[in-house]
């Protein structure tokens, strides 16, 4: 139930509503009070017409004092005595602006808009400074309900506007369409267009009826039919009191007034927020009697940012962005990126998604650290690995290992060395083992091995090259693949690495290029 939605109508028709209106599944209830938004959430919803200033063409008694009346019916249909008064805006207690349709209908049950007595058409604007979900509109007529009327909006801020729904008494010959009484879902309906009750007359709209309604209310295709920036009720034909008048009495001449322009809504912000602040620069419209506003910019939750949580905040691009399950309560939060605390920023990268498998695709930004890599994961060219640290210090990366490469010339050369194996490998990790360093490795293919037993997979690689600084010679970083060729230590069964060996980082046309050597010129 929507607490004060109801009570607002009654104290100003004296009728019970003739129908409930809760919102839309998913928003008013995806968080309760005081809930952590561990899962999908929104803020309260209220009244977007509050705070904010309602734009109409005319006012009674703008320009200069009007007379008006106005009769309502009774059980049978007959005119009660007219309601007779003077419109002036020069006097507070005789004007009826528009603000009227957006004070506290419990602290001010009888103000009201009233158009200029002249105005065959009129227009209701609200403007918001923002994008908010709109969930339905309740229009309270002090006269007789418009016998053609249409509710529009904008999402763009007013650039280009499309129809919610038309109201007419006759749909057909107001607006060309079918009516939904008699087609269901039909962009008409004439259930609001009666000129009885002759005031208190309701126009109820819902921006999610069914199907819809069973949508999640944060999925694109709801979003498309509940984002506003902008709405608008365009008045079209005024209808008189269709009440029995005592001979000879005339009707008076018809007029748009409207008691209460309800604007039901929340913050717009994916389902990753319960409470809002005000955007910047916006500052409330005061009305008499409300204390509520609805406020356009999101605090976000779930590692999310931006006015409406539309992006992963800065560190967490690990996974797409994406809104909050409203069915489900999912909440869908952004992954951090693996940056070993070597980056502030990261962005997400499709390629390097599909390349995980669809399990990460972050990419960390500018790494810090004397780090590289896609996760800062290894120190960058010129710096070597402190052991005696953990990777995630900012001094785990020392500068100037400084090792002398063999280069692939000729092959002769090459051959000359007489290496006994030689392997393509990924660097796992290096270890400083106080006497000596072990380097793990994972083995992806064997181009040549002599008396050992080489098979892909795991082994440690060992450099004698070592120094106490943890520097190694040639340089392997973790993470790179590289082809080695080296030498075999048969008694202890290890794979040396030391100045004589081949290190570079793969290519597969090097990987060619040494297995032809091997075939041709090693045999």
């Amino acid at each position: 139930m929507c607490p004060g939605l109801e009570v607002a109508v009654c104290m100003r028709t004296g009728q019970m509503p003739a129908k409930r209106l809760c919102g839309v599944q998913g928003l008013g209830s995806a968080a309760g009070a005081g809930s952590p938004c561990e899962k999908a959430c929104n803020p309260r919803m209220g009244n977007l017409a509050h705070g904010r200033a309602l734009r109409t063409e005319t006012a009674c008694g703008r320009h200069a004092a009007e007379s008006f009346c106005a009769y309502t019916e009774d059980t049978a249909l007959r005119c009660q005595p007219p309601a007779c008064g003077r419109c002036s805006g020069a006097h507070a207690g005789l004007a009826h602006p528009p603000a009227a349709m957006a004070d506290s209908p419990f602290r001010r049950p009888r103000t009201w808009w009233q158009a200029a007595g002249d105005t065959p058409q009129e227009t209701i604007r609200l403007d918001l400074e923002a994008a908010f979900y709109f969930t339905h509109l309740i229009l309270v007529f002090k006269s007789p309900r418009p016998a053609a009327m249409v509710l529009e909006r904008s999402q763009d801020f007013g650039k280009t506007w499309k129809p919610y729904k038309y109201f007419a008494a006759n749909c057909s010959a107001a607006f060309g369409l079918e009516d939904d009484v008699a087609r269901k879902g039909a962009l008409c309906t004439s259930r609001y267009s009666s000129p009885f009750p002759c005031t208190g007359g309701e126009v109820i709209y819902r921006a999610l009826s069914p199907p819809l309604a069973a949508q999640d209310p944060y999925s694109a295709e709801a979003q498309a039919q509940l984002k506003v920036t902008n709405l608008r009720v365009r008045l079209l034909e005024r209808q008189s009191c269709p009440c029995l008048l005592p001979a000879p009495q005339a009707p008076p001449a018809p007029h748009y007034a409207v008691y209460d322009f309800i604007v039901k809504g929340s913050c717009f912000c994916n389902g990753h927020a319960d409470r809002c602040v005000p955007v910047s620069g916006f500052r409330p419209v005061k009305a008499a009697g409300v204390f509520q506003v609805v406020h356009g910019k999101c605090m976000c939750k779930h590692n999310t940012a931006g006015p409406h949580c539309q992006l992963c905040a800065p560190l967490y691009n690990d996974r797409p962005w994406q809104a909050a399950d409203g069915k489900t309560g999912a909440p869908r939060e952004c992954q951090s990126c693996k940056c070993n605390g070597h980056a502030d920023t990261c962005h997400f990268d499709m390629d390097a998604w599909l390349a995980s498998g669809n399990r990460s695709g972050g990419v960390c930004d500018n790494c810090q650290h004397n780090t590289a890599g896609q996760h800062c994961q290894r120190c960058k060219p010129g710096f070597y690995r402190d052991l005696r640290k953990p990777f995630s210090a900012p001094d785990a990366c020392k500068r100037k290992c400084e090792c002398k490469e063999q280069v692939l010339g000729n092959p002769k050369v090459f051959c000359g060395m007489k290496y006994t194996y030689v392997i393509k490998t990924k660097i796992l990790s290096a270890h400083d083992k106080g006497s000596h360093a072990e380097v793990n490795v994972k083995i992806k293919k064997v181009l040549k091995s002599t008396k050992l037993k080489i098979l892909r997979g795991k082994r440690t690689l060992y450099p004698e090259s070592w120094t106490n600084r943890g520097c190694t010679c040639p340089i392997l970083n973790p993470g790179l693949e590289y082809l080695v060729a080296g030498h075999e230590d048969v008694r202890t069964g290890r794979l040396i690495v030391n100045m004589k060996s081949f290190v570079h980082q793969w290519k597969s046309a090097l990987g060619r290029k040494v297995l032809e050597i091997l075939k041709r010129d090693c045999n």
